[in-house]
């Protein structure tokens, strides 16, 4: 997705967010937003936003001298979130559609996203969002489209911390097709996303048929980084699932397909460049190459 005027706004709210999780000197504060500005400045019309906000966010996370500003927060969202696990499993239970209330408990997890407007402000307002979300179902649905592609091989790109424990639920249900399952989370932590140790807390290395990490530092994927065999498994994939909005903002930057988007749509930006309501929980698919 290309930087729109309100993604700017949006980038410096989160940075001061972060900033202030681990150091409230001001005179630090002004020097990450200055710096956020000019590159801010220098690359919206260069970049993608998810490039952008990697560049933005390398810059902060140097300035504030951390390498994990949201340590503390990812482990109470883990946390929070298995303590909900049993009522997100009664629900698959009790449904009619399995597949389909657990890719709604897994997008119900998205609503964890520290920072950003639209989303959980503590770890523990997922408790209160889980039942008023799951009772407000799928707001847009490509659902149809993906379950014949639910063979071969299928590699899911997870988003952040507490989420990646209900991915866990959309991966049980995955597994009951005759599919190849290859589970994606980043190598070296950035904002609220999930890495390789919170893939093991969420149970899915008992899941997965394999789990990989992403090389360096960013904000969804950076494909100029990607190793042979990860560009290999995305482009010999039978279906690749995406959750999240900076995986849509990295991704959709590319011609990989068939490709399906498991989201809260959080975000007026997003929302105006998928067609898809705000505030809404979607599964929106892209099934074709263009070019």
């Amino acid at each position: 997705m290309k930087m729109k005027p309100r993604c700017a706004p949006c980038l410096l709210n989160r940075v001061l967010f972060e900033t202030g999780l681990v150091n409230s000197d001001k005179d630090v504060q002004r020097r990450v937003l200055l710096q956020s500005m000019k590159i801010i400045l220098k690359e919206y019309d260069n970049l993608s936003s998810a490039q952008v906000a990697t560049r933005v966010h390398h810059t902060a996370y140097q300035a504030m001298g951390s390498l994990d500003p949201y340590h503390e927060l990812k482990k109470k969202s883990n946390q929070v979130a298995k303590s909900l696990l049993p009522r997100a499993q009664e629900r698959i239970l009790e449904s009619n559609d399995p597949l389909q209330a657990a890719v709604l408990c897994s997008i119900i997890g998205n609503t964890i996203d520290f920072g950003i407007e639209g989303s959980a402000s503590s770890p523990q307002d997922l408790e209160h969002f889980f039942e008023e979300s799951f009772h407000q179902g799928l707001g847009y649905s490509d659902l149809d489209c993906i379950r014949g592609l639910l063979r071969g091989n299928i590699v899911l790109f997870t988003d952040n911390c507490g989420e990646i424990v209900f991915d866990a639920l959309l991966c049980k249900e995955l597994k009951k097709y005759d599919i190849h399952l290859t589970v994606v989370v980043k190598g070296v932590p950035i904002l609220t996303d999930a890495t390789f140790e919170d893939a093991q807390f969420a149970g899915l290395g008992r899941i997965a048929d394999e789990i990989l990490t992403t090389p360096g530092f960013a904000v969804g994927v950076d494909f100029d980084i990607l190793s042979p065999m990860m560009i290999k498994k995305l482009e010999s994939s039978t279906l690749l699932i995406c959750k999240g909005m900076a995986n849509y903002e990295a991704f959709s930057e590319t011609n990989y397909r068939p490709i399906v988007y498991f989201l809260r749509v959080k975000c007026q930006s997003i929302a105006e460049d998928m067609g898809i309501p705000l505030h809404s929980n979607a599964v929106k698919f892209y099934g074709h190459r263009s070019g």
